[in-house]
Order: structure tokens, then C-alpha cells, then sequence
């Protein structure tokens, strides 16, 4: 009996105080009372309605501060109530997009989602948008530029933030081309609209815009003039002396379009080296958890999930739950889904928590069991 209370202590000590919100749904369990026991849902003004008690405002508040508010409220008419609560259902965050995105608007995204996830989730970034000012505001705090395009092409996790309930995310426009520039788009370290100010060869262009990141395609490259068709350039071609003289000269509202070599995937989440990856065109889900070093110990595994980019670009994106612990541990290549260029795999991770039961236990439990045994 006296080892059953020592173990009830330390397990009520070693609960982590996760606060309440709207939408959360919690469960009531009242002992001997199953008319006051169930599943209840916190209202938009952050309050519950149970029988005997009535309104109830629980929100910001933890699971065993609600459990002793009914106590209190109970004993009028129960005699020395028992109350339990636990948050079985985590209310969705609701963020607002604004700015240079497909679909602006107020979306419900899971608890805990990072900035790309969102973008993801209102149907990706515009054209036109302008990576380096993504800013996120947070209420009672100062708004933060995120540089989304560091985390694109270096994996920089400080630029894919955790976003919180009620944020806005505003991605800003780039400012208007002007009239006598050609823009160069692609794997590129700015892409963007650069004016002509004398001759101008694609090289010329290409070295304006930073020179090409790892994974470009000069070989495949595609010229376009303003009123013209896309035609393929071989760029390589034109870095042989005897082409030089002969390589095309940019004209204002030509687009250079430098191309991936391989597709580009992203990998978030608990991944041992999450981030930006180029995988050869039929690669799979398990080819992608194999370049980011596979998963964490953290992971989810029956979690995971694909988000498709639509094929049109226009829309909201696709999610494909993908149950790596089916494709790792139990072998189903039902799993091992083909990605596609632009997919982004999100392996969620579970809540860091403290020492075990059993560890915390060590010291209430080594003097019982001496008196015991």
C-alpha cells in the first residue's frame, strides 16, 4: 500500500503543465459520479459547462489546476469528490496569411507547426514573394523577419519558426522590376529582376544573381524573351572560348530559368539532419529519410506525413499521412510513397519529458522498501 502511494506522488509530481485553450477537448472523470464523467470541448471564451457546477473558466489554466477548481465546486454536492483531468485533444493553431501567398487567410494548422508548414498549409508563396521578409507577428511581442530563403537553401532552422496560436504572417513583395531589366530564376543564390545596364550574356546574368547553388542545371537551362517561346540553353556550351563570342545577349524582359539537377524535397521534423535535399527523380520516402540520417529517437513514427505541392501550383496542398514505423520496423512498402519535386515530409516529434516514473520514484522507494523488506 505505502509503495502504491509513493508511486502515485511522484507519477502527480512528474506531470508536465501544458495550459489550456479553446477548442481543447479535455476529459472529466468524476469517481462513482458517471453523469458528471466524460468528454467535454473548451468554448471560444475558454470556458467548460458541467451538470451541478455550470460554467466553468478553464482556460490558461493546467489539467490538475481544473481538477482541484471541481473539486471545489463539487463538494457542495458530492461527498469528497475525486476529480481527474487530462487533454486528450490539442485545439489547432489559428494563423493568419497575409502578403505574397496562394491563398491568403486564417488557417488551422496542427499544434506546434513550424513556418513552412503553414506556408505549405495556404497553398505556398506567390511568384512574386519575397523570401528574405517573411514577418511573423505575435501578440505582446515585437514583430520578427524570418529570412525563409536562408532555410531553404541552407537548412538554417533558426529561419523555420515555431509558430504559436494567433499569429500573422505577412510574406512581403518584391519591388517592381524596372523597365529595362530581364529577371533569372531557378538555383540561383538571389533570383529576382536585375537591370541591364550594357551587354549582358546568361553568365553575365547568373554572377549578378550570386552565382548557382549545389544541385543547378546550366546544361538544361531555358531562355525566354518577353513575347518569345522557352528555348533550352546549354550554358556549359557557352563557357568554351569559341562560344563566347557568340553566346545570346539578354534583352529587358527575358527570363533565365537555371533548373534543379535533381528533385528538391524538404525533410522536417525529427530527422537527425532535417532541411532542404536534392533526390534523384524516382526517389522514395525511404531514400529521404536515409540522406536526412535517418530518424531521431523523438520521432512519431505512425505520425509522418507527405504535403504534395498541387501540380498546378494553385491550391492547397495535399497531405498523405506516411506511416514510417509500417515501412521501417514492419517492412510495408505500401509506405514508401515516390516524392515529388517541392513534397515536404514531416516526421512530428513527441513532447521532451522528465525522468521516469520509476526514475523519480529511486529516492521515496529505496528507504520504503528497507522498512518493508
Amino acid at each position: 500500500m505505502f509503495l502504491c502511494l509513493a508511486l502515485i506522488v511522484v507519477s502527480a509530481a512528474a506531470a508536465q503543465d501544458v495550459l489550456v485553450r479553446p477548442a481543447d477537448v479535455l476529459n472529466i472523470a468524476v469517481l462513482g459520479e458517471q453523469s458528471l464523467s466524460g468528454k467535454v470541448t473548451v468554448s471560444e471564451d475558454g470556458s467548460i459547462a458541467l451538470p451541478l457546477v455550470g460554467e466553468v473558466k478553464v482556460e490558461g489554466q493546467s489539467a490538475p489546476a481544473i481538477a482541484r477548481l471541481l473539486v471545489e465546486r463539487l463538494k457542495e454536492y458530492v461527498k469528497d469528490p475525486q476529480v481527474s483531468v487530462e487533454i486528450v485533444q490539442r485545439a489547432p493553431f489559428k494563423i493568419i496569411f497575409t502578403g505574397a501567398v496562394k491563398s491568403p487567410g486564417l488557417y488551422a494548422i496542427p499544434c506546434d507547426a513550424r513556418l513552412a508548414e503553414g506556408l505549405a498549409a495556404c497553398g505556398g508563396l506567390a511568384p512574386e514573394a519575397d523570401l528574405r521578409r517573411v514577418t511573423l507577428s505575435r501578440s505582446g511581442q515585437t514583430p520578427q523577419v524570418v529570412d525563409f530563403r536562408r532555410f531553404l537553401n541552407e537548412g538554417d532552422a533558426t529561419q523555420n519558426p515555431v509558430l504559436a496560436s494567433g499569429d500573422h504572417i505577412v510574406v512581403a513583395q518584391r519591388p517592381s522590376e524596372p523597365e529595362n531589366a530581364c529577371r533569372i530564376l531557378g538555383n540561383v543564390a538571389r533570383p529576382g529582376a536585375y537591370e541591364i545596364t550594357g551587354p549582358l550574356t546568361p553568365w553575365d546574368l547568373v554572377a549578378k544573381a550570386g552565382g548557382l547553388l549545389p544541385g543547378a542545371n546550366p546544361k538544361e537551362a531555358i531562355l525566354k524573351s518577353k513575347d518569345g517561346e522557352p528555348q533550352k540553353l546549354d550554358m556549359s556550351a557557352l563557357m568554351e572560348p569559341q562560344a563566347l563570342m557568340t553566346a545570346p545577349v539578354l534583352k529587358p524582359g527575358d527570363t533565365l530559368v537555371v533548373p534543379a539537377l535533381n528533385t528538391q524535397v524538404y525533410l522536417l521534423g525529427g530527422l537527425k539532419a532535417p532541411g532542404p535535399y536534392y533526390v534523384p527523380g524516382s526517389a522514395r520516402v525511404m531514400d529521404a529519410v536515409a540522406l536526412a540520417g535517418g530518424v531521431t529517437d523523438a520521432a512519431q513514427l505512425d505520425q509522418a506525413y507527405l504535403l504534395h505541392r498541387p501540380q498546378s501550383g494553385v491550391g492547397q496542398a495535399i497531405r498523405q499521412p506516411i506511416n514510417l514505423r509500417k515501412l521501417l520496423v514492419e517492412g510495408d512498402f505500401t509506405q514508401n510513397v515516390e516524392l515529388r519535386a517541392g513534397d515536404t515530409l514531416f516526421v512530428p516529434v513527441r513532447t521532451p519529458r522528465g525522468p521516469s516514473v520509476f526514475e523519480r520514484a529511486v529516492p521515496f522507494l529505496g528507504p520504503l522498501l528497507y522498512l518493508l523488506f
